[in-house]
């Protein structure tokens, strides 16, 4: 309660008193011994409130708290301070009295240009992110210090850009839709990592900041779809394929910064997958109907896009709405139903035919991956992924998870082993499966939200996309035994590694439920927010 007093703990060194009433009314029961303390989630503290007595504070905890009302009594012997979700900070406020502070994160406050212009000399690290309040008018300080700054999705424009220091390493401008073509980063001689999507830079800045060894994160945004994009797939003459919830596929010419070329619709139903068919330029749709009707196409509709316009050459209609597509081996199309069945097609140069059923699941068939021997694996909604021999038309194995859940995606690795994504766990873990042994090696750790989409990217690292509307992109080769002890990879009690994202892409508004690489080393992705994005990768 308020009436609580550490003073008599003369050799405290770290208080967490969050989400109490401890410094609600008074602060004189804080020891001056203090060097730590959280104050995070207190937002009635007294007008007046002082912390000046604590002269040897080096970190503060206060985010959303009532900062404001304690900022000028920090002592300057502060080196970090965390104030997110600080809406009150004020013009008047100031942070020049904090000569010592290294990092200062003030992710969506009240922070304006005003007390941008405050900052000491001394800070390492800013975090501004969605501070609302700065404008285009913004600029820093002399900050000869500062290498990491994040001032995502905020107004900033050309003149904050040309006010940042040259020790800058890393810097986020993801969102800063006021940085125009104009804006110059030449003067950043030490720039290591950008993010830049959605900003205006022109490709010649970017160009500039890749020859001085800086690994450039943007992305080109493809508009078009009205609905929520869902698979995508490459054509042999390199176009992209995307399509969407409303039946509708369209065609990007990827070489030539994602020019359309062609719209293929009049599919009843949604396009759930797609897949380029070999041997030419035929494109193979999966389609199902919507959730509340009772009637229409279910099954394959294939399209030839080597004459213009493209044109339907076969259909199939499977009787159950196709969730996922992939190519055999041999040439021929798997497709995974919404039965549980997974149905083997021979392709004809016009026509579509069933040649086998896979039957053994007993719900909808929502992922399918090849592995490198050409045994299918197929993933379902009961968490059960089973590996099939297509020659004898017989399951040979079945991998478990934990629980029952949706499996979402499953992509082959580089090395072949299996990745999953599946609802089996809430905060969006991703696994790695050794196929030989059927046993789960590997834990990818990072999404706040479930992951629906994966890719398995030529040089070894996967691709995953959440519902957390980011993309992450992991170096699996690091989870190939457990216990590596690398940053990126760690063993857990269970025995296989926790892998954490060497890099996370921002962009999308919403969930990501498509990803596939593209011929030029560049990734592609889908999402329920209706664009395409084509990412440039960092390299590994």
């Amino acid at each position: 309660t308020a009436a609580a007093s550490f003073a008599h703990l003369t050799a405290l060194t770290s208080l967490d008193c969050s989400c109490t009433q401890v410094v609600k009314e008074r602060t004189d029961g804080l020891p001056p011994s203090l060097q730590e303390l959280d104050i995070s989630s207190v937002c009635e503290l007294r007008p007046g409130a002082s912390l000046a007595h604590l002269h040897q504070l080096r970190v503060l905890r206060a985010d959303r708290s009532r900062v404001d009302l304690v900022l000028a009594s920090l002592p300057p012997s502060l080196e970090e301070l965390h104030a997110a979700h600080c809406e009150r900070l004020t013009p008047a406020a100031s942070f020049a009295h904090l000569i010592a502070l290294r990092v200062l994160d003030v992710a969506e406050s009240a922070i304006g240009d005003a007390l941008m212009v405050t900052l000491p000399p001394s800070l390492v690290s800013l975090n501004a992110r969605e501070c609302d309040i700065l404008t285009s008018a913004a600029t820093l300080p002399h900050l000869p210090a500062l290498r990491l700054l994040d001032v995502r999705n905020t107004a900033i424009g050309d003149a904050f850009v040309g006010s940042l220091p040259a020790s800058l390493v890393e810097l986020q401008l993801t969102w800063c839709r006021g940085v125009t073509a104009s804006a110059r980063l030449d003067h950043l001689h030490a720039l290591r990592m950008l993010h830049c999507s959605d900003t205006e830079l022109a490709p010649a800045v970017l160009d500039g900041c890749c020859e001085r060894g800086c690994v450039v994160v943007a992305s080109t945004v493809l508009r078009g779809h009205d609905r929520f994009v869902i698979t995508l797939a490459v054509l042999s003459n390199g176009q992209l394929a995307s399509g969407d919830e409303g039946g509708t596929v369209r065609l990007w010419d990827v070489a030539r910064g994602g020019e359309a070329t062609a719209v293929l619709d009049g599919h009843d139903g949604s396009v759930n997958a797609l897949a380029a068919l070999p041997g030419g330029s035929r494109l193979a749709a999966g389609v199902s109907i919507g959730p509340f009707r009772r009637d229409g196409f279910t099954g394959i509709v294939v399209w030839d896009t080597g004459v213009v316009p493209p044109t339907r050459c076969a259909t199939l209609d499977c009787g159950s709405g196709v969730c996922e597509l992939a190519v055999l081996r041999d040439g021929r199309l798997a497709a995974g139903c919404g039965d549980g069945g997974v149905r083997l097609m021979e392709m004809g140069a016009g026509t579509v035919a069933v040649t086998a059923t896979l039957e053994g699941h007993e719900g909808a068939v929502t992922a399918l991956a090849v592995l490198p021997d050409g045994t299918l694996a197929s993933g379902t909604g009961a968490y059960t992924v089973r590996l099939w021999d297509v020659g004898a038309q017989a399951c040979v194995a079945t991998m478990a998870g934990r629980r029952t859940y949706c499996i979402y995606a499953l992509a082959v690795l580089a090395d072949g082993r299996l990745a999953s994504a599946s609802r089996e766990s809430r905060d969006g873990n991703l696994r790695l499966w050794d196929v030989a042994t059927r046993a789960c090696v590997g834990e990818l750790e990072g999404h706040t939200g479930r992951s629906f989409a994966l890719a398995a990217l030529p040089d070894g690292r996967l691709a995953s996309g959440s519902r957390d509307h980011t993309i992450r992109v992991w170096d699996t080769r690091l989870a190939a035994a457990a216990g590596t002890g690398t940053a990126a990879a760690a063993a857990s009690d269970e025995g296989t590694a926790r892998v954490t994202p060497v890099v996370v892409l921002e962009g999308h508004d919403d969930t990501v439920y498509a990803l596939h690489p593209l011929p030029d080393g560049r990734l592609a992705s889908g999402s329920r927010d209706k664009t395409v994005r084509l990412w440039r990768l960092p390299p590994v």
